[in-house]
């Protein structure tokens, strides 16, 4: 079986194209990888340079006598064939090819990248890329990477993997990382000449240090295997997150001009259904259901509480719920009794849960609130609105929102839904526990619910073998 293994763990890394212009991407491969806590030994290769930051710089890469894992090649695409063959000369059996240039470039494009695969045709050499943007090891913490942002200093490090056609798109959810979502790894293969989507796929599959497979992809080149693959991730217990771009007929024409790719036809991905794949619409939503994954694995239970101060957002959020088919538990006798003994108040209490604005004159009625409610352990999630900025309201409900995650299982929600304040303190304290809070109450809302159900499918199924295994 072809593994990634090898690329993503080499003990000896060799940069053919480096520079010492850092600004430019050849140059910032050799800063971020010196960045990163990669522990092997690096190699430069530059004809044009006898050393790079006191660092030998060799003419070819047949000229260094050690063994290379890995070959990492950034150099025009005129020059990339003569490298290629050079690697295969000196047996490196694993290449990246970062420069671009090839089948997304058009016809001539075309006819060098066929050239590139009938260099390694037989051969031991694996070739991910070639137009590839690199790839982030989380776990351990460095990269092939030529981003200017890269800093592998601050990876947060966590149990979902990425796989996405395109490094923009892919780095705009790797920026969810600053909030708190965590990575174990980021591929993306570009034009996908030799190494191949599924083959990222299979490797995350088997990868012990990731849970969650996240997938942004314009296109499928092997469907069958696919498929057998999404249902293996099933069997693992690994729920995969699709973001499926290229559908449309205009952006099938662009996916041929972005990775050289025919997609004349696309997957009806509408009509796919598969207990093990959760579809998502928005980066937001990719973000909110991986992050739920990372933060708190499979959930806990179904028994669902909205808690607010404010009778319109509650009813709001009540009507999203049922949309996505979020049941709201109701509340107890007893919870009914004690929130109209906090609150003073003689209503009717229910689900969604309204203790009045009130609490504005006295705050600790709504911490008692939020506090005899979790400590009810009558609900595994609570889903808690900031409709807007009251003094010091948001910020002492955050606070407590911070101590009840602490000590307990229990999900909570925070959702931010003003639209005008984005730089609360409440905000920067739910930041510290990186679990997941929100700004928008519909992708928070639908999120949930697919990650509550996929949890609950799964909960069936185990609950269905072990009953067949006690029959049998």
């Amino acid at each position: 079986m072809r593994t990634l293994q090898p690329i993503v763990s080499p003990e000896s890394i060799a940069i053919i194209g480096a520079s010492e212009r850092f600004h430019q991407n050849a140059g910032r491969v050799m800063v971020n990888l010196q960045k990163s806590k990669f522990a092997g030994d690096i190699y430069l290769v530059n004809p044009n340079y006898d050393s790079i930051s006191g660092m030998t710089c060799y003419p070819s890469v047949l000229e260094i006598k050690e063994e290379i894992d890995l070959a990492c090649i950034i150099v025009p695409f005129i020059h990339t064939p003569k490298i290629l063959k050079e690697c295969v000369e000196k047996q490196v059996k694993n290449v990246i090819i970062l420069s671009s240039g090839f089948s997304e470039s058009g016809t001539d494009g075309i006819t060098r990248e066929e050239e590139l695969k009938a260099i390694v045709k037989g051969t031991d050499t694996m070739v991910y890329g070639p137009n590839s943007p690199g790839f982030y090891h989380f776990i351990g913490n460095w990269g092939i990477s030529f981003s200017p942002r890269f800093e592998p200093k601050n990876f947060h490090k966590g149990s979902v993997g990425l796989i996405s056609h395109g490094g923009s798109i892919g780095r705009a959810v790797l920026d969810a990382n600053e909030k708190g979502l965590g990575f174990s790894y980021w591929l993306s293969p570009g034009n996908e000449m030799d190494i191949n989507m599924n083959d990222c796929f299979e490797f995350l599959i088997n990868d012990p240090d990731t849970e969650t497979i996240l997938l942004i992809i314009e296109s499928i080149s092997e469907e069958e295997r696919f498929f057998r693959l999404l249902h293996q991730a099933y069997l693992h217990r690994k729920p995969v997150i699709l973001l499926p771009i290229g559908h449309s007929k205009i952006s099938r024409i662009a996916v041929k001009h972005h990775l050289g790719r025919n997609n004349d036809y696309a997957i009806p991905w509408e009509m796919v259904n598969h207990p093990g794949l959760i579809k998502a619409e928005s980066i937001d939503e990719v973000v909110a259901i991986s992050w739920l994954f990372d933060s708190y694995k499979k959930a806990k239970g179904v028994r669902t509480v909205i808690f607010s101060w404010a009778g319109a957002t509650s009813i709001y959020l009540a009507d999203l719920c049922d949309k996505y088919d979020i049941e709201l538990t109701p509340l107890s006798d007893d919870l009914q009794q004690q929130m109209i003994r906090i609150t003073g108040i003689q209503k009717s209490f229910m689900n969604p849960l309204d203790v009045t604005t009130i609490v504005y004159d006295d705050l600790s009625k709504l911490t008692s609130c939020l506090e005899v409610l979790h400590e009810s352990g009558d609900y595994d999630n609570i889903i808690v609105p900031f409709p807007f900025q009251v003094d010091y309201q948001n910020e002492i409900l955050s606070g407590q929102i911070r101590t009840l995650m602490r000590e307990s299982n229990c999900i909570f929600l925070p959702i931010f839904m003003s639209q005008g304040y984005n730089d609360e303190l409440a905000i920067d304290t739910l930041k510290e526990t990186k679990k997941p809070y929100f700004f928008h109450e519909s992708t928070a809302i639908k999120s949930f619910a697919a990650y509550v159900n996929y949890s609950e499918s799964q909960k069936q199924g185990e609950e269905q073998n072990e009953e067949t295994i006690k029959s049998g």
